[in-house]
């Protein structure tokens, strides 16, 4: 498995595509920049209101790319070069889904790092109360490993729905519906995106061993659901 992943790996690092992504840095320099200097300043604001509407958009756009990447290989065929060079669907899909966790990693720790860099100075001038240091080190870590469950996810949208347009448009499309069930039912905090921003407040309506815990459900049951389609999926 370890070999098929960095197969992948570098796969990505050869497709454009996947360089464009660094282009999410500068929108999250600019979305944290934007909050910091105009969202008011309340007695319980805190640094990280300034940065998780940047930390989610870099999930979405991780999830997406996931999603637009895989789904295309299924569409173009290419996905049957693999399970020739290696005969067993599971290991060569599962190397996909790793990789994309990988991606998701690298890009969650940068936009971290970037979006704590950013907010920091203004959340000293604005006189809001900034993290300790173990917790802006808790923080990045969490981001950075929850946006790699994302990017998993992502994949296994891309396996679940063979088509990039259907993959990402879905991705998209659930924001809104996340939006709907948030105000409907109350159950924002326990869903994909939601759960970037209670990861990056390190808890708050739901505990952090929760949140990821749920994180990982959505996760492992889209991963699972996703083999198993392919398992049986004629590429003819």
């Amino acid at each position: 498995m370890i070999a098929l992943t960095r197969a992948e790996l570098m796969k990505l690092r050869t497709v454009r595509s996947t360089w464009a992504v660094l282009l999410v840095l500068p929108v999250v320099a600019f979305v944290s920049l934007l909050d910091a200097a105009l969202d008011p300043v309340e007695d319980n604001t805190s640094v990280v209101d300034f940065m998780d509407v940047s930390l989610v958009v870099v999930g979405v756009v991780v999830a997406a790319l996931a999603a637009a990447v895989v789904g295309s290989e299924f569409v173009r065929r290419t996905v049957g070069l693999d399970y020739l060079a290696v005969p067993r669907r599971f290991p060569v899909l599962g190397a996909k889904v790793s990789a994309f966790a990988c991606v998701g990693a690298v890009l969650g720790l940068l936009s971290a790092l970037l979006a704590t860099a950013v907010v920091t100075p203004i959340a000293i001038g604005r006189e809001v109360v900034l993290d300790g240091p173990g917790d802006a080190v808790l923080r990045i870590l969490a981001v950075t490993a929850a946006i790699a469950v994302l990017g998993a996810l992502g994949a296994a949208i891309g396996v679940l729905m063979p088509h990039p347009a259907v993959a990402v448009g879905a991705i998209i499309g659930w924001q809104f519906v996340e939006m709907l069930l948030g105000f409907a039912f109350g159950i924002g905090d326990y869903l994909p995106i939601g759960l970037i921003t209670t990861v990056a407040q390190l808890g708050g309506t739901v505990a952090l061993p929760v949140a990821f815990g749920v994180l990982f459900l959505y996760a492992g049951s889209a991963g699972g659901v996703a083999l198993l389609v392919a398992w049986r999926r004629d590429l003819t």
